[in-house]
């Protein structure tokens, strides 16, 4: 399967709140505090993830990317979304309103 072609979008900051850490994974899961919406971060290759506590508020920077849905993922996806109600809605939603996917990766955080 082929992973979509992701392209940059925006750099932005926000403020959020820290849910979970996965260090091996290099990733972390938070809350954007202004719009209520849950956020999950890829870490950035320079960004030490042993400095950063739970439910503690930071002020993040963000890169976001996002790539449209198709081909094989889009198959996946689909075959996926057949044993996985929440899925099989989540797609729907996705074709129908013509979002793209979003992907966000933690740049810097005080």
């Amino acid at each position: 399967m082929s992973s979509p072609e992701w392209v940059y979008t925006e750099t932005m900051q926000r403020r959020i709140r820290v849910t979970k850490i996965n260090h091996l994974e290099r990733s972390l899961d938070a809350m954007d505090i202004d719009v209520g919406v849950p956020l999950s971060l890829d870490a950035a290759s320079g960004l030490d993830l042993g400095k950063i506590k739970k439910a503690k508020i930071y002020l993040a920077t963000i890169k976001v990317s996002t790539a449209q849905l198709g081909g094989d993922l889009e198959r996946h996806l689909t075959e996926l979304s057949l044993k996985d109600t929440k899925l099989r809605y989540s797609l729907q939603v996705l074709k129908q309103s013509g979002s793209k996917l979003k992907k966000f990766e933690l740049l810097a955080i005080k």
